[in-house]
């Protein structure tokens, strides 16, 4: 077994075993993993039947992430991981998604999960238009954005990067969240390294002022995450236009949008609720028993 620091050289090898999984958990991505490497710990851990992922969960716990689903996985590979467990290294298995649960039998293994873990998951029909009295209130709000002169949303190219920054930096300047444990830095980073991580990004604009942007990738052939999204609060309506027309002109292709999980955080946990997630994406700590 050998055991090394995530890093970018770990690209390939990784996207290859992540794109054979094709799931739609936020934590199979090989970008979500390289940026937010500090805050979990991550390593990448080959042992002799597969790689691994080892983290550090939000509560603190140690976790490895398989790189295959149990049911395609070589001869052996989870009976290594099991006996990686009871070195007592790591307290589970994790992010374990629900199809892979018949894999795992209760006598076995203790299996759990936490709400501020799972992923929210939206039809992107939804944001295309925010249909029906429950997203009412979005439309309007869409609306305001979209009576300013010339609102636009464009492609993030390296000559709007500025303009994304200034973005950045008025989202952390009037956030209540502090730099340390806000998400600024990784943001930073995906929009300096957004090519080379394969992230797809655009940009608003509202009267030439720019108002918001959005990053995200490709999880598989259904499912695009949105992994940032940072706008001008002062502009009404910028989130509401953001994903809205992110859905109708970047997104077109794909059934689900990701949103990604809420972390506990009540304040972000209130908004993704209130855009009403058509999907709970769980994610099982699996652990032997």
């Amino acid at each position: 077994m050998t055991i090394s620091q995530l890093d970018l050289g770990h690209k390939e090898l990784i996207t290859e075993r992540l794109d054979a999984i094709g799931m739609h958990l936020s934590e199979f991505s090989f970008a979500n993993l390289y940026l937010f490497r500090n805050t979990h710990e991550y390593e990448v851990v080959e042992i002799s039947h597969g790689v691994l992922i080892s983290g550090l969960s939000y509560d603190h716990k140690r976790y490895l992430m398989p790189m295959m689903s149990p049911n395609k996985a070589e001869k052996g590979c989870f009976e290594e991981l099991k006996a990686l467990l009871k070195r007592q290294e790591w307290d589970f298995i994790f992010p374990i998604p629900e199809e892979w649960l018949e894999c795992f039998k209760a006598e076995e293994f203790d299996i759990t999960s936490h709400p501020n873990d799972s992923d929210y998951l939206y039809h992107t029909e939804k944001f295309k238009t925010y249909p029906g009295k429950s997203l009412h209130k979005k439309k309007n709000l869409l609306n305001q954005f979209l009576s300013n002169p010339n609102p636009l949303l464009l492609p993030l190219t390296d000559d709007k990067l500025k303009d994304a920054k200034g973005i950045l930096e008025l989202w952390q300047n009037s956030s209540r969240q502090e730099l340390a444990t806000s998400d600024y830095h990784q943001c930073l980073e995906a929009l300096e390294l957004r090519e080379k991580l394969e992230l797809t990004g655009a940009i608003a604009y509202a009267d030439g002022k720019p108002a918001g942007f959005i990053l995200g990738e490709k999880l598989n052939e259904e499912t695009f995450t949105i992994h940032f999204a940072k706008a001008d609060m002062g502009i009404k309506g910028s989130y509401q236009f953001l994903f809205s027309r992110f859905a109708r002109d970047f997104c077109s292709n794909y059934t689900y949008m990701n949103l990604e999980q809420d972390m506990g955080r009540e304040g972000l946990r209130k908004t993704k609720v209130s855009y009403r997630p058509d999907l709970m994406a769980h994610k099982y700590r699996i652990s032997p028993k």
